[in-house]
């Protein structure tokens, strides 16, 4: 085993001994669980840098590499799509550790021997490596084991890119671990990158993913990314977001922002987002949701069954079902418990409660906390002067009204 950061500015020679430039950084595919080093750069005394083979090299030592004939007698190549440099465009980069939900930095990338080739093992995320870096790693062996860093490795089959070019690209632990984390946990993650690492972040998730992670961010962060951000990429985002989280973002965007991402999102979706936006932002509307479950009255219980199987909603609007009119009047209310536990025949008609607890779509979004707390709700449905069902209120949104984002995240905390 040895370290990539020991390497860097170590001697090329040719096979005379001839002294032909120094080792500048290693070149590897990505095509293998753990990357084999493809190629080397090097930078000849007073010339630009050159990428050689692996093929080309007769020896590599971590204290010089031996070329197979004259450097110049050598055809350089240039570095594929599927390779990246290690010093370049990982060393010092950011990395997300699912495990322990946090930011850390690649101090140091180990390499060994295997199958007659040199592959990337393992990340160094250590304070061991700083201190091998600064050229005094020795020192901590000669430590007390309570005082020396400790060494602290991330299996590099756990370790998968963020984004693409120089800048770019980052690492991330375990991507399909990072989908399976709560969203709020996913946010405080991106919160803690710079902007160019929260987009990068961003888009290598699923848009799923991505959507529910965008909710529980920081509002300066959500508007920061999706503006920076590929538009289709954002618009895609936005799409999956539920209504009231995604028009609260888009009011934070620059109107011309605004205008972009709506014009790419189909016409019926992006009208719904428009009217959403129309509502006062302090308002019952401007809080509320579009998507619920409307059912119509002559529906039986087996029918409606049948409607919500094929609509598939999401789960924080699953609760309840409105039944509405051929005018979207609102004529009542049922829990799906009472519909799942009658039988298929009854007409929906008798179960629903038919005298509804309900905001009007211009009251003050306290009144929908309040008569959600009142009332021991879920949701609270939203009506317009002429008792039409505009959208609902739900109770993860009635309390971010009491308790706003930044002071859960402090909650979170403690």
């Amino acid at each position: 085993m040895f370290y990539l950061s020991k390497l860097k500015g170590i001697t090329v020679v040719d096979p005379l001994g001839k002294h032909s430039g120094i080792l500048v950084d290693l070149v590897v595919s990505l095509k293998d669980k753990y990357p084999p080093v493809t190629s080397v750069v090097i930078r000849p005394h007073r010339k630009e840098e050159v990428v050689l083979p692996w093929e080309a090299l007769r020896g590599f030592e971590e204290s010089r590499v031996l070329l197979g004939q004259k450097l110049e007698d050598i055809k350089p190549r240039v570095v594929k799509k599927d390779e990246i440099q290690l010093l370049r465009d990982v060393l010092d980069k950011q990395i997300v550790d699912t495990e322990g939900r946090k930011v850390i930095r690649v101090q140091d990338i180990q390499l060994a021997r295997v199958d007659r080739k040199i592959r990337v093992i393992a990340v160094d995320v250590s304070g061991r490596a700083i201190l091998r870096r600064l050229g005094i790693g020795a020192i901590s062996d000669l430590l007390p084991s309570r005082l020396s860093p400790a060494h602290n490795y991330i299996d590099w089959a756990n370790v998968d890119l963020i984004g693409s070019g120089v800048d770019a690209v980052k690492l991330k632990v375990a991507h399909d671990k990072l989908g399976l984390l709560h969203p709020a946990d996913i946010a405080d993650i991106i919160n803690d990158l710079s902007p160019d690492d929260r987009i990068a972040l961003l888009e290598s998730l699923d848009k799923e993913v991505a959507a529910d992670a965008v909710e529980e961010m920081i509002p300066a962060h959500q508007a920061g990314a999706l503006t920076e951000m590929e538009p289709r990429k954002a618009a895609e985002i936005l799409k999956e977001m539920e209504p009231d989280d995604a028009v609260d973002l888009l009011a934070d965007l620059p109107d011309e922002k605004t205008a972009e991402l709506l014009s790419i999102i189909k016409k019926e979706e992006a009208d719904e987002l428009r009217e959403l936006l129309s509502h006062a932002e302090d308002s019952a509307g401007g809080i509320m949701t579009t998507e619920f479950i409307a059912l119509d009255a002559g529906m039986t219980v087996g029918q409606a069954i049948e409607h919500i199987r094929k609509l598939e909603p999401d789960a924080e609007t699953i609760y309840y079902a409105y039944v509405v009119d051929a005018d979207e009047h609102l004529l009542g209310v049922l829990s799906l418990r009472k519909m799942i536990v009658s039988r298929p025949e009854t007409p929906i008609r008798d179960l629903m409660a038919t005298s509804p607890v309900t905001v009007n779509v211009k009251d003050e979004q306290e009144e929908a906390a309040k008569a959600i707390a009142k009332y021991n709700l879920l949701a609270v449905p939203v009506v317009d002067d002429d008792g039409r069902l505009q959208g609902i209120v739900t109770v993860d949104d009635a309390i971010d009204v009491v308790i706003p984002t930044a002071w859960k995240k402090r909650f979170s905390h403690i």
